[in-house]
């Protein structure tokens, strides 16, 4: 018929625009106007497995809630950060008994049994370092002439970490989390404070407790100067911490977080 390709093509691409533009104007919905149960059937044909066939729809519940519960408000729309659910794996009972937490979870129990199980109000000091008692460099040698003198230095041990501990304490602290350890000596120091200290905590759950509560994480307190400093803008707040029992594990919750919001999803099953 003599019409050049590029003409037919063209008439191609108009015609795929006026049918997406009719599709958005009479054919699609908004999600918003969809409601809970159609997300709630979208979940529940995802997650479909024989090994959550038992109810299909307690679990497509606890999926829903859990993203709903992490929307926060932009001037764009709602954002929902999926890194804001933990999700953790609790060994025994029904699967069924899996529950929903609001508040950023991790499977761990305080450094010391007599500190605190709950705080509120919580001022939470982020580290990625050992809280043990100071040891010197490898490679550095002590000569002692008097025996006298042993004992000094063993109590100049204790009072860097005494030293170390009251300066994050003084700044406003009274949650202390770690990636390494908090030995006896650091674990009493925070006890007579009412502190909370855990320890061994991994690094990618401190980093996103960092985030939610708008704490720092701190690798060193060392300055320039020669000095060892912690200021209390390296702190991050939220409502409440506390230590509960889920099944035969202890977790830690952070609830009310400064930042942002969050959950957990806490998994229960045989296997």
């Amino acid at each position: 018929m003599k019409v050049h390709p590029t003409n037919i093509i063209m008439g191609y691409k108009i015609a795929a625009r006026e049918a997406c533009r009719y599709i958005e104007d009479k054919l699609a919905v908004t999600v918003e106007s969809l409601g809970d149960e159609a997300l709630n059937n979208c979940a529940r044909t995802s997650m479909s497995s024989k090994l959550i066939n038992a109810d299909p729809t307690f679990f497509s519940n606890l999926v829903v809630n859990s993203i709903k519960a992490i929307e926060s408000k932009t001037i764009l729309g709602s954002k929902y950060n999926i890194k804001n659910i933990n999700i953790l794996k609790a060994h025994g009972q029904s699967s069924t008994e899996s529950q929903l937490i609001h508040g950023y979870a991790v499977q761990t129990v305080k450094a010391h049994q007599l500190m605190p199980t709950q705080i509120k109000k919580a001022k939470i000091a982020c580290l990625d370092l050992n809280l043990h008692k100071f040891r010197l460099q490898l490679g550095i040698q002590v000569l002692v002439d008097d025996p006298k003198n042993l004992e000094k230095i063993r109590q100049k041990e204790c009072d860097v970490l005494k030293s170390r501990i009251s300066k994050i304490i003084e700044a406003g602290a009274n949650v202390i989390i770690t990636t390494m350890g908090i030995d006896d000596t650091a674990s009493k120091y925070m006890f007579e404070s009412g502190c909370l200290g855990l320890r061994r905590i991994d690094k990618g759950d401190v980093n996103r407790i960092a985030r939610l509560t708008g704490a720092t994480v701190v690798n060193t307190l060392a300055t320039p100067e020669g000095d060892e400093v912690f200021d209390s803008s390296y702190l991050g707040e939220c409502e409440e911490v506390d230590e509960e029992a889920v099944g035969d594990n202890d977790f830690v919750f952070f609830k009310g977080c400064k930042k942002s919001t969050a959950c957990t999803i806490v998994l229960r099953g045989a296997n």
